[in-house]
């Protein structure tokens, strides 16, 4: 490499980036000292935009290479040992994939969040203690200097920080962007990582288990008289505002042998009372939220699925993320209670211990799934 361009980059970092003199001085110190390198770690290469089910991944010696959801090829010589994570469900899928030692950064919310916090502290303790740096105040936040003093060869994001992105791969860091807005493309980018951090073997595992636990869900679902349909209400009391066809929420309702009662594509429409009443739904599932909201609304009485008490709550939100290979879990949840009126409870809690069993350990499961 030519220090012209080295320098070329420090300029680039400097004139579009205001840094404090001490945080200036860090910053060239660290670019010189990371870009003065023969040759990069990693290389990025932008692509056509490709159908995420069309995508293929190369896994090599010499290479490792995917393409993300943003359709740029992301090629690494060696699997990555250093991962900066900031797409939460990405760190939720090194866990799975037993890669957790290679997370040097987080996203802030990990920490800002009870919830996910208490979830990462059962499966890490370095995030117990707090000892895995957070380059990020929030979505949208990441601190360049912060990210770069932890020298990662990996960089896992969502794709709104698109200048930062830009940097990052101007430096010959590689940058895979995530979505995860299907099921298809979760198992897809789980295979993406995976191959990435030297974890196919795993990978392969995990998708296979969930394809299977999909498949005793559709046999079942054949033998109904009747398909059941759900509504789907936002937590945090939106209970009007709700998800359609073209949703990852569609995805579980479809995957658990379900309709949604929502027939629009629009992505996150909302309704009236009326509406929700006209539609009259068999079931309505709710976002870590208490069914009480629901069934204390007095315009909702005469819906049949307030009638037969017959709400839903997915809590702990963390074991039933549909952003991550745990949407498995959330479909079998709702096929339980929809089509055999939630008996036997302990078969429930039964699988959902073999599915986190699974995917974290057995003492990792006991301890998510605790009250």
């Amino acid at each position: 490499m030519h220090h012209s361009r080295y320098n070329g980059h420090s300029d680039w970092i400097l004139s579009h980036f205001s840094f404090p003199k001490v945080v200036t001085f860090s910053i060239c110190v660290l670019l010189g000292i990371t870009l003065t390198s023969c040759q990069p770690r990693n290389i990025t290469e932008q692509k056509p935009q490709l159908e995420t089910q069309s995508v293929q991944t190369t896994p090599s010696r010499s290479r490792l290479s995917v393409v993300d959801s943003s359709g740029y090829r992301v090629t690494l010589k060696h699997p990555a040992q250093r991962v900066v994570c900031l797409f939460e469900s990405s760190c939720d899928g090194l866990y799975m994939l037993n890669q957790g030692n290679k997370i040097v950064g987080i996203p802030a919310e990990i920490y800002q969040q009870p919830m996910l916090y208490h979830a990462y502290s059962v499966l890490d303790p370095r995030i117990q203690a707090k000892q895995i740096q957070s380059p990020s105040q929030g979505n949208n936040a990441t601190n360049i200097e912060s990210l770069l003093m932890l020298q990662p060869d990996l960089v896992i994001m969502g794709g709104g920080e698109k200048q930062t992105i830009a940097l990052l791969r101007k430096l010959g860091i590689a940058v895979y962007i995530m979505e995860s807005s299907t099921y298809a493309q979760v198992k897809e980018e789980l295979s993406n990582i995976a191959i990435l951090t030297d974890a196919t073997v795993r990978a392969k595992t995990i998708l296979q288990y969930s394809d299977q636990k999909i498949t005793e869900i559709q046999r079942n679902t054949a033998k109904q008289p009747h398909q059941q349909t759900i509504y789907y209400a936002w937590s945090g009391g939106r209970i009007f505002s709700t998800s359609g066809t073209q949703s990852i929420t569609n995805d579980f309702i479809e995957l658990a042998g379900a309709k949604n009662i929502v027939s629009t594509k629009t992505n996150q429409p909302n309704v009236n009372p009326e509406t929700l009443i006209e539609w009259n739904p068999d079931n309505i599932v709710l976002w870590n939220t208490d069914p009480q909201l629901i069934y204390q609304r007095p315009e909702l009485q005469t819906l049949k699925s307030v009638q037969q008490r017959r709400v839903f709550n997915l809590s702990p939100a963390f074991i039933y993320n549909p952003h991550t290979i745990k949407i498995v879990l959330t479909a079998l949840y709702l096929h339980h209670h929809i089509y055999t009126d939630g008996q036997s409870s302990d078969n429930m809690k039964e699988t959902q211990y073999q599915v986190l069993s699974m995917l974290y350990g057995s003492k990792a499961a006991q301890d998510l799934i605790a009250p």
